[in-house]
């Protein structure tokens, strides 16, 4: 790797990465080498020693020919042609350390290389940068995100797209650490998409199942408070939720990206999502600010702001903020056993504040993200506040803290509608978990926690302010206007049709699991089958 090399005294050396804030640490006895020191002590310095041996006649060429590609580093074509004149196995490598030496203006004049048609044969220069890409093991994905952006750069613009199997890698466990071809893709996407300026304000990408009840009044808030487009990445739908999604896409109300794929174990399918947008989708380049949150999570920003979150979003910016975060607070059922064709902001009540956040973020500053916070290949410490205006924690993204918050928002909020009626809660672990064992093809009610029967049975009457209340006609509103759109009845119709026949078996799947699951409580077990013989009077009164 390349070092930055600080002289000290008695011929001895602090090392660094180059351009990196953190000190080289050799370890005692093992020889381990570590890159996260702060502060300089005996054990990070370090000594020179001449090389004991001859080197050999090819090691010579190598070191000559690195020595080529460092003297062409203010020519961005120059460095493309020393490296290519290096043997292949040697690319990638050598094509990590370039990304870290060259200055700015070369680096982004040499990334630009690399947003062309690769495929033209006929011109010099994307051959050339075609063939540097095929040195990277499994790189195709990455030639691909580059052609994209070229076409979207030429004007093309999609309302439908497909994250499919080959992307599955994307969502793999611990893959930012355990796929060096991974890291080199997203820092070399990163870098092409940091210099294409946004003509938009703000955007939403989420990911969703089988959540076709939600989507019109969630699309309807999230325009009132100034969302502009909506990237919603879907996967292995069941409830008739696509037929929705291809009706709004064609006008042009959302960008709907097909998520499935081979869906192998290890998978944690959000991921996938928001790697695949945040690295490989240009579409979404258009905005600006990009907000993840899911479908029963909706932004609320005060009432001083009218409701709107860009001139907050706008306000933190000119104090420096590239990710601006808010704080969850928590909705229960408010004593419903069914589903009913009313708003969420109507039926459900708040009933806690929790410090788990959600975030806005400069979208092309960023390749990727988690459910809480924006993640990049490199430079983790970046300008994080909160919405309020304080700086969260210490802005470093490797911070296990940076999902929470030191106390709630008040600026705006996240409204979490975690749990909804009866039946809807049941719905949602039938679709299954995030958890990383692949997606559940054939639904069932499956959980991996029985604390969720407790959290649902002790706060099941609870009561509680509904702060979403004051937008409740501007939503209506904003449904009617989504719903004059063609098709959009009829998807929305065939979808509350399917909930009702499928949420059934569910919910008597979750009473038959009380006799099996000895984790459970006796008396969580009797107040859960209590509620399902509620339910069961009103889904069937006669």
């Amino acid at each position: 790797m390349p070092l930055s090399i600080i002289d000290m005294q008695a011929g001895r050396h602090a090392l660094k990465p180059f351009g990196k804030p953190f000190f080289l640490t050799a370890e005692i006895d093992t020889g381990r080498i570590f890159q996260d020191r702060t502060t300089i002590s005996d054990w990070e310095l370090f000594e020179f020693e001449a090389s004991r041996k001859p080197v050999a006649q090819l090691l010579a060429d190598v070191a000559d020919q690195f020595g080529a590609i460092l003297h062409a580093r203010d020519d961005a074509r120059g460095v493309l042609a020393a490296l290519l004149a290096m043997p292949a196995p040697f690319q990638p490598a050598l094509l990590s350390v370039m990304l870290d030496v060259l200055q700015p203006r070369v680096l982004s004049a040499f990334i630009a290389l690399f947003v062309t048609d690769l495929h033209d044969g006929a011109d010099l220069g994307s051959r050339d940068a075609a063939r540097l890409l095929a040195a990277i093991p499994g790189g195709a994905w990455i030639m691909q995100g580059f052609e994209d952006l070229h076409a979207w750069r030429a004007g093309r613009r999609r309302s439908v797209a497909k994250a499919d199997s080959r992307y599955d890698f994307l969502g793999l466990v611990n893959i930012s650490e355990d796929d060096p071809a991974f890291r080199l893709g997203t820092r070399l996407l990163e870098e092409a998409r940091r210099g294409f300026e946004p003509c938009h304000g703000l955007a939403l990408l989420a990911t969703a199942r089988d959540e076709g009840l939600y989507l019109l009044e969630w699309i309807a808030h999230h325009r009132r408070i100034g969302v502009e487009q909506f990237f919603i990445y879907t996967n292995d739908l069941t409830d008739g939720s696509d037929d929705l999604l291809r009706c709004l896409a064609e006008a042009g109300e959302i960008v709907w990206i097909d998520n499935s794929g081979a869906s192998p174990a290890r998978i944690n399918m959000q991921d996938k999502a928001y790697y695949h947008a945040l690295s490989l989708l240009p579409e979404i380049l258009d905005y600006r600010w990009c907000l993840v949150v899911d479908l029963d999570e909706v932004v609320l920003p005060a009432a001083h702001a009218d409701y709107r979150l860009p001139p907050l979003l706008a306000a933190r910016e000119q104090e420096g903020a590239v990710a601006v975060a808010m704080s969850w607070r928590v909705f229960n059922s408010n004593g419903h056993l069914t589903w009913a064709p009313g708003l969420s902001a109507e039926r459900f009540v708040e009933t806690e504040r929790h410090p788990l956040i959600k975030t806005a973020f400069r979208t092309n500053l960023f390749s990727g993200s988690s459910a809480h916070h924006p993640m990049r290949s490199r430079d983790r410490s970046i300008a994080y506040m909160t919405v309020d205006g304080e700086a969260h924690k210490n802005g470093d993204l490797t911070d296990h803290d940076i999902n929470f918050i030191a106390r709630p928002t008040v600026n705006a909020m996240i409204c979490h509608y975690h749990v909804r009626s009866l039946e809807e809660y049941v719905w949602k672990f039938a679709r299954g978990e995030n958890d990383g064992n692949g997606v559940l093809t054939t639904k069932h009610f499956r959980y991996n926690n029985p604390g969720i029967f407790e959290l649902f049975t002790s706060r099941f009457e609870a009561g509680g302010p509904k702060p979403v209340l004051p937008l409740a006609e501007d939503i209506r509103c904003g449904i009617r206007r989504l719903s004059r759109l063609p098709g959009v009845v009829a998807a929305r119709e065939g979808i509350e049709r399917r909930f009702l026949e499928q949420s059934r078996e569910f919910v008597e799947q979750s009473a038959r699991i009380m006799s099996e699951d000895d984790r459970i409580a006796q008396e969580t077990r009797d107040a859960w089958c209590g509620l399902v013989a509620r339910w069961r009077d009103v889904r069937d009164p006669s």
